[in-house]
């Protein structure tokens, strides 16, 4: 099973202000001959076949189809310092719903109903200053323009 990883990497700004503020936000794609899980396919991608998930081959919402010429897609978006792993857009769709929430909700729920402890939800392997509102407020906006580039094929930064 894959887990959550937020990757930090150091920003050092080049120059002023503007610099430092391009520095600390952007998003690309990178491309997989496998479709490789992100820390949230496993909360996102639920298998309906009635196998368990390693085995699974239908999974509602269904897994991304591969890029011709390319391969599986997989995205990522850098926030002050941290960078969001996705291997779909579904998966940003779930992370933008959840983080823009006020009140961050209780995975109780979830971890129940897919059988694992609370430690292994995607939510609580956040850095705790993720989960402070002011910076969900801005990742929010941030992954929300990360998606539509995603959505059009673009990844801009």
């Amino acid at each position: 099973m894959c887990w959550p990883v937020l990757i930090r990497t150091p920003l050092i700004p080049c120059g002023g202000k503007e610099d430092e503020a391009n520095l600390m936000k952007r998003h690309w794609i990178t491309y997989n001959e496998l479709w490789r899980p992100g820390p949230m396919s496993y909360w996102v991608h639920i298998e309906a076949d009635g196998k368990p998930y390693y085995y699974a081959k239908v999974f509602e919402p269904p897994l991304p189809r591969p890029v011709p010429g390319k391969g599986y897609p997989y995205y990522h978006v850098e926030i002050d310092d941290f960078t969001f792993e996705f291997a779909s857009l579904e998966e940003i769709d779930v992370c933008i719903s959840t983080l823009s929430q006020k009140h961050l909700p209780s995975t109780d729920k979830q971890t129940d109903e897919r059988r694992t402890g609370p430690d292994k939800h995607w939510l609580n392997k956040l850095p705790a200053g993720v989960h402070a509102w002011r910076y969900r407020s801005k990742a929010v906006d941030y992954l929300r323009k990360a998606r539509a580039d995603f959505a059009k094929g673009s990844s801009a930064k």
